[in-house]
């Protein structure tokens, strides 16, 4: 990777009626490259002209001429076109005063290659005008000037003769120019190509942020809603009892729901600030725990397997685990405590199928957000849930196949 490709030049092409403040570093930037290119060609321009020619005025011609390419080159960002005009004007000069070959005239590749890089579609379109007229200048001085027709330096060539040996001599320069700015054109499409890759990415990654917040979002809620729900349960339970054994036992739950709670929701600060940290404890393994403490709370919960459970991806085990929580949940929150839940785990093929219905205490109102988050939770990690009243159950149906990611 050049100098020319590092940072400054990575930033996309600034329309030409919007253009960015200065930018310091690319100035520092072009300034060497400046100065490393004249420094290389001006050594083949002191050897010809020392060595090999008497040049005589011509000496000013090439200080100005000098000069030019490197304002051209400290320009090609910010006004790229008018740099490469201002040039092309330059050499039309330069061929009419019947001057001798400058080797400095190479660097003009560096502002025709800068046109192509920095400049939409109609500057480029003008660039490559601008270099069709160059590569014909170039053809001309070759065949007058630098004596390809046979004629000495300042006599006149008759126009036909002109006209044949450039068509043949315009060919190279033309090609040379126009393969420049389609260089620097190939680099700015690279260069877009790299920051909506870049772009792109970001937006992935945000995406992928907003949805592992939300799912901690879920498991904060399955938590916490659950948690309270048997709390408040054994809570209420324990004020009507005379039992101190009862009311020992209700202490016992309730303590141990809060202390389990409180793991769960420091593991999920934890990872809330750490993307690596492990997921809470969740997963079907645990479902006689998670039927005891409903039972504990006075909820009748019937279990019952059918099969064996075949082995779940880690986000499918966590998914179930937690729509079954939800959905116990529910059922101690808005059920009829006084008719069982039932609760039925069965394997379906390559899969598990979850099933819990219970009788409701009152007439069903909107879906809240557990319900919302049990679809959505099932669609994440491969499975599907289905939740509605069925001959007057309120159903929960979760299936998970196996071996989804």
């Amino acid at each position: 990777m050049t100098a020319d490709t590092l940072a400054p030049d990575a930033q996309p092409a600034v329309p030409a009626r919007v253009r960015a403040p200065l930018d310091r570093d690319a100035l520092r930037t072009d300034g060497l490259i400046a100065a490393v290119t004249l420094g290389m060609l001006a050594v083949p321009t002191l050897l010809i002209g020392g060595l090999f020619f008497n040049w005589g005025w011509h000496w000013l011609l090439l200080v100005i001429e000098t000069a030019a390419i490197g304002a051209a080159i400290l320009a090609r960002r910010r006004w790229p076109l008018l740099a490469l005009a201002g040039l092309v004007a330059l050499a039309a000069v330069h061929v009419a005063l019947a001057a001798p070959l400058f080797p400095v005239w190479f660097a003009v590749l560096v502002p025709l290659y800068s046109a192509g890089r920095f400049c939409r579609w109609p500057g480029r379109l003008a660039a490559a005008g601008l270099s069709l007229v160059a590569s014909v200048l170039a053809a001309y001085w070759i065949t007058t000037t630098g004596g390809l027709a046979g004629y000495s330096p300042g006599v006149l060539v008759p126009f036909d003769e002109v006209l044949r040996l450039a068509v043949v001599v315009w060919v190279p320069p033309m090609l040379l120019f126009s393969m420049t700015i389609l260089i620097g054109w190939g680099v700015s499409s690279v260069a877009r190509s790299e920051a909506a890759v870049q772009v792109a990415q970001v937006s992935s990654r945000r995406a992928t942020e907003q949805e592992e917040r939300a799912a901690l979002a879920r498991d904060m809620h399955d938590v916490v809603a659950h948690s309270l729900a048997v709390v408040i349960a054994q809570a209420n339970g324990a004020r009507y009892t005379r039992d101190p054994a009862v009311k020992d036992a209700t202490l016992e739950t309730i303590a141990g729901t809060a202390k389990q709670a409180l793991g769960d929701v420091r593991l999920l600060l934890a990872q809330l600030r750490h993307s690596e940290a492990p997921d809470p404890v969740a997963s079907l393994d645990d479902v006689d725990a998670l039927v005891e403490r409903m039972r504990g709370s006075g909820l009748d919960v019937r279990l019952e397997r059918v099969g064996g459970r075949p082995p779940l991806p880690r986000t499918a085990d966590i998914a179930a685990y937690r729509i079954l929580q939800e959905a116990l949940t529910n059922a101690l929150r808005h059920g009829d405590r006084d008719q069982p839940v039932h609760v039925r785990l069965r394997s379906a093929g390559p899969g598990v199928v979850i099933d819990v219905h219970n009788r409701l205490a009152a007439a069903p109102g909107p879906a809240g957000h557990g319900v919302s988050g049990m679809h959505e939770r099932a669609r994440l990690a491969g499975g599907d849930v289905w939740t509605g009243i069925e001959h007057e159950w309120f159903r929960v149906r979760a299936a998970f196949p196996a071996g989804l990611a």
